[in-house]
């Protein structure tokens, strides 16, 4: 038995996902290539494509191997079952008519972030944020507005699975920067990646808040760094601070009215 077997996780179903996950970070690939990626016997690569194309999950197109139209399924699934999602898209819609930069809202899973709305349609932006990959919250504003709220010991959790890659060289790469830069996020309300996630790169996210005291997701203004002057930054954090506040406010009426016998404030 293996480790992962072991510990509750199916060898078979972990392969399935690794080649998924293969596909995905290499838009395509070939048998070939898989076996290759994995280091697994190309007749066991087989058999899990053929699995996977089965239930409609992969598809083959001249010897290439793609990820199904049924993932999209399962996203616009993903994206609508929240319970912000009608104002999540709201408030992306309005803050990409009134800033000059492109917009997103992110969410953390498994102490990874994945952008789930936005308008990431700018020439240079990176293919993570328009596929739903998800990224490390370190290098990201998104995950440091986000993780900014979580208790430390969450935060320990997320480093002791993840660790703290470099993406580039301006990236933080020890825990004792990255809980000083939390603290910086905390004093100033917003995050900023710098550089950290793709050379080049800005982007500033604020963390919106649940009625109950939990943290939906992050805001988040992006595009290249030199976009992103003095004047241009104080503008686009007022915008994404805004734009946050009036996440939480309609967040916080729409849970009134669901539970018009208790206070917003009871459950948090």
């Amino acid at each position: 038995m293996t480790d992962h077997e072991s510990s509750g996780v199916l060898q078979t179903t972990a392969i399935s996902l690794r080649l998924v996950d293969v596909l995905l970070e290499r838009e395509g690939a070939s048998l070939t290539e898989l076996a290759e990626a994995t280091g697994l016997a190309k007749s066991t690569v087989y058999s899990h494509l053929t699995t996977l194309a089965e239930y409609g999950y992969v598809v083959s197109d001249a010897n290439q191997y793609q990820l199904g139209a049924k993932f999209c399924h399962l996203g616009d699934y993903v994206r609508t079952r929240k319970e912000y999602y009608q104002i999540a898209e709201e408030v992306v819609g309005w803050l990409a008519d009134e800033s000059t930069m492109e917009v997103d809202f992110a969410v953390e899973e498994h102490g990874r972030v994945i952008s789930l709305y936005g308008n990431l349609e700018f020439a240079n932006t990176p293919r993570f944020l328009i596929d739903g990959s998800p990224f490390h919250v370190h290098t990201t504003a998104s995950g440091k507005a986000i993780v900014a709220e979580y208790p430390e010991s969450r935060i320990h959790e997320i480093l002791d699975r993840w660790g703290l890659p470099a993406a580039t060289d301006e990236s933080i790469t020890t825990e004792d920067a990255f809980f000083a830069e939390l603290e910086r996020v905390r004093e100033q309300g917003y995050a900023e990646n710098r550089g950290e996630a793709v050379e080049g790169f800005w982007a500033v996210g604020k963390a919106v808040k649940s009625p109950r005291g939990g943290v939906y997701g992050s805001l988040n203004l992006s595009g290249p760094e030199y976009f992103a002057d003095a004047d241009t930054k104080a503008t686009q954090v007022d915008l994404l601070e805004r734009a946050a506040a009036d996440f939480e406010r309609k967040m916080a009426d729409r849970y009134r009215s669901s539970r018009p016998d208790r206070d917003v404030t009871e459950d948090s």
